[in-house]
């Protein structure tokens, strides 16, 4: 058996309030009926209990319904409100629904059926949205808590896989000892398997705290020819392992504009040494070149912004990306069709760093023909 509706009935006059009791009960519904007289009394039932549906007179001693349903929808009360009026303008009607009243009904046309039919329609439907703003509600709590596991398990990793990586490297530095040759190619390839596992951890603890707002950025003015030279010299070892010839270019127009952003400067190095180590990644033959271009903001030509901008372009002779891939390129644990394509988290960290500067990023490619990355950032004022 249902529990008894809370019906809260809203009127200054004490027939219109009897009538609606009347009506509800001679159509047989079960409920509680509390009365108020004005917005005030209203207002203070509405505080202290949890009704099912609030009639509601349109004109009332202290102030007009319409005023009402809008600071009770202003203040999140979602309770149906169903408006009854003596005026049967149909303009009311509108302002009324448009302020979020559940419906609207003349009081010449209240019945039995009609009130019973309109007030059932109104709590199903609220009762649904209730069940869905909670099944909501327990998905999140549910994503927050899966998402707070694998910040402590991989924060809890970290740990060993340091500690890991000083002890391989001490082997492999013959600290403890000579080692044979095949000992020093077995440790070289823990040391690889143990340093791209160590940077899996770091990238998915980065991710999880620009996502959760913990991430605390150090802004200065940064020079990004510098960063960019250090991280190519970097990964040039990487390039060269396959082949590949790995190159930088600065300014190449010559338009001596500054090439200077207000960034954190580790985020930056994070962010174009992912750059430009995918590119290495994914490129067999052929070549990567690292292109910065500043601007004053007077030549908009393949920028992604409208302010004076530092543009950085990482273009590889890869394999390329498929066009349904770079739909999603930059989302969340994003994985292409590339068998190398990772955890699919890191484009979308370079995403977030992009936007914590303010700046944007964008791909261009075809398979076969290799990709184009490029991120704008805003230049020093």
């Amino acid at each position: 058996m249902e529990e008894p509706l809370e019906i809260l009935v809203v009127d200054d006059d004490d027939v219109d309030r009897m009538a609606v009791h009347r009506a509800l009960k001679a159509a047989g519904v079960e409920m509680t009926l509390t009365e108020a007289t004005d917005c005030s009394s209203a207002i203070e039932q509405l505080k202290s209990t949890a009704f099912d549906c609030v009639f509601l007179d349109y004109q009332l001693p202290d102030r007009d319904g319409l005023s009402l349903v809008k600071d009770l929808r202003r203040d999140n009360v979602r309770t149906p409100i169903i408006v009854l009026t003596g005026q049967g303008d149909e303009q009311i009607a509108v302002d009324l629904m448009k302020a979020g009243a559940t419906d609207y009904l003349p009081k010449s046309k209240v019945s039995p059926d009609r009130l019973s039919r309109i007030l059932r329609s109104a709590v199903r439907l609220y009762r649904l949205e209730q069940e869905a703003e909670t099944a909501k509600q327990q998905q999140e709590q549910m994503s927050r808590q899966r998402e707070d596991f694998v910040y402590r398990l991989t924060h809890d990793l970290r740990t060993p896989l340091v500690a890991a990586d000083r002890m391989l490297t001490l082997f492999k530095q013959d600290a403890f000892g000579e080692v044979s040759p095949e000992m020093t190619e077995a440790i070289a390839m823990m040391v690889h398997s143990n340093q791209n596992l160590l940077q899996m951890v770091n990238m998915i603890l980065e991710v999880y705290r620009h996502d959760a707002g913990h991430k605390t950025l150090s802004f200065s003015p940064c020079d990004l020819q510098p960063i960019l030279q250090a991280i190519v010299t970097e990964l040039l070892p990487l390039a060269e392992e396959k082949g590949l010839l790995l190159t930088m270019q600065v300014d190449p127009e010559g338009t001596g504009h500054p090439m200077t952003v207000m960034g954190d400067r580790l985020e930056l190095r994070r962010l174009f040494t992912n750059l430009i180590g995918n590119a290495i990644k994914f490129t067999d033959t052929g070549s990567i070149q690292v292109c910065i271009t500043g601007s004053i903001g007077d030549d908009p030509q393949h920028t992604l912004l409208d302010t004076p901008w530092v543009m950085v372009e990482v273009k590889d002779t890869g394999s390329g990306i498929s066009l349904e891939d770079q739909e999603s390129l930059f989302e969340r644990f994003r994985q292409g069709e590339s068998k190398r394509s990772g955890s699919g988290l890191g484009l979308y960290l370079s995403r977030r760093i992009v936007e914590a500067h303010q700046g944007a990023i964008a791909a261009q490619s075809e398979p076969g023909k290799g990709s184009v990355f490029t991120v704008c950032l805003p230049s020093c004022p």
